[in-house]
């Protein structure tokens, strides 16, 4: 991680203001404290973008945004690329940013976790494919400049895991860690069903999704990952279910947006 910590400081040396992308669905989650804290002490203006706000409600969104302006002061961004929504209104507040800039390019930078969606809107800003995009944690590896029109560069940096602060089961949930890295895989999916099961509402968007009816006395998330791989058949010799395999189907749908409130 050194290097990346290294690209990092690059990053936001050569930027004139810095863009923390966040997943819309967890924004406190998503938020990376240490790389807040090397931006702030810099003195360098900073704002957020809420990306992937086509997996969550209009309302949601929204009432994400405000809460993370409220709590910080800072401007925030909702947008989806995948949803094509958003990414307008932030070229036009990017580009009247530049006029107003005393510099000939305003330079922009991108930070934040990996597989938050850094590369994907920079390419939505430029309508074209300007830096490599994968649904793998990790895909940007060095600095890369991208120009936007004649008077923006975007910076794309790698994404930065804090050092400290070491939480599995909040890098598997943004999708910083890959599904073959993850140690516990059972308490990452069982969390993962404990948010579903908090509501009657996302209760049944749960049962919708894996066909199956929860019982009003199984409240355990351990136990309702068991119905769902017997529903799924994931199952062992001996008729035991495969613990890890439903966990990894779990995560999996989670990370890749099909599993969603």
């Amino acid at each position: 991680m050194s290097y990346a910590w290294r690209a990092l400081q690059q990053v936001i040396k050569e930027s004139d203001i810095l863009f923390e992308v966040l997943d819309a669905r967890m924004p406190e989650l998503s938020r990376n404290e240490s790389v807040e804290e090397v931006i702030n002490d810099s003195g360098k203006e900073m704002a957020f973008i809420l990306n992937k706000a086509d997996l969550i409600s209009k309302s949601q969104a929204e009432n994400a945004a405000k809460n993370l302006k409220t709590q910080t002061g800072k401007e925030v961004f909702i947008v989806s690329v995948k949803g094509k929504t958003g990414t307008k209104g932030l070229r036009k507040a990017l580009y009247s940013l530049a006029d107003k800039s005393e510099f000939t390019k305003l330079r922009v930078g991108f930070v934040g976790y990996p597989n938050t969606g850094k590369s994907s809107v920079i390419n939505a800003l430029a309508f074209k494919k300007k830096v490599e995009v994968t649904s793998k944690a990790g895909t940007t590896r060095g600095i890369q400049w991208a120009a936007i029109g004649e008077r923006l560069l975007i910076n794309d940096s790698p994404g930065i895991i804090p050092l400290r602060k070491y939480d599995e089961i909040r890098y598997a949930l943004i999708g910083a860690k890959d599904i073959s890295k993850i140690k516990d895989l059972e308490i990452v999916a069982s969390y993962i069903v404990s948010m579903f099961i908090k509501s009657e509402s996302t209760k049944k968007i749960l049962e919708k999704f894996y066909d199956l009816k929860i019982p009003d006395n199984i409240t355990d998330p351990e136990e309702i990952l068991e119905l769902i791989g017997k529903r799924k058949g994931f199952m062992k010799r001996g008729g035991e279910y495969d613990e890890n395999r439903v966990s990894k189907s779990i995560i999996k749908n989670w990370q890749e947006g099909k599993l969603r409130f």
